[in-house]
């Protein structure tokens, strides 16, 4: 990889990061690119060339995330979407607040979801052709996705020793 790639790959990543924090801090309404770039360190010019508008950078920030979610690793396809998945649910800093405020983007804005819809029917195909592995699998996704929506929604019944109960029994479950 080229000098200038690395750059442009470190300016957007520095972006990204800046776009959560603010996100985290102040919702994605009150969020504006000269504060993105401010935090950055970067001038508004270097933030617009990676991201020409502020839909740009909330999509960039969701794809971004689903690329995570989506991190090629080894394994049966259910334990992947566990260890990979559940981590996300267990890491998330202030997750309710980032939540909250990017389902309200992605209200404003229904292309929001286009990266996430892709990303579920790229795993889905992959489940679908993963077997044995199969019925596991798509337990696995849907059981997982469930709690990642009782944890965006701020509407689990789960105490914090329940819900590590779960993502355990999730995970025993992948696994076997």
């Amino acid at each position: 990889m080229c000098a200038a790639a690395v750059t442009k790959r470190g300016s957007r990543d520095a972006i990204l990061d800046a776009a959560n924090a603010l996100v985290r801090e102040l919702g994605v309404s009150r969020m504006t690119l000269d504060a993105v770039a401010a935090r950055a360190g970067l001038s508004k010019g270097g933030l617009l060339y990676n991201f020409p508008s502020k839909d740009a950078l909330v999509r960039g920030m969701i794809e971004r995330f689903v690329e995570t979610l989506n991190a090629p690793s080894e394994g049966k396809v259910a334990e992947r979407i566990a260890d990979i998945r559940l981590a996300k649910i267990e890491n998330l800093p202030d997750k309710n607040r980032a939540s909250h405020s990017m389902l309200a983007a992605i209200a404003e804005n229904p292309s929001l979801l286009e990266p996430i819809r892709e990303a579920h029917a790229k795993l889905w195909a992959e489940i679908k052709l993963s077997g044995e592995d199969a019925d596991k699998a798509l337990t696995t996704w849907l059981a997982v996705e469930g709690l990642c929506f009782f944890e965006m929604f701020a509407t689990s019944p789960l105490s914090d020793e329940e819900r590590a109960a779960v993502i355990a029994k999730l995970r025993a479950m992948a696994a076997a």
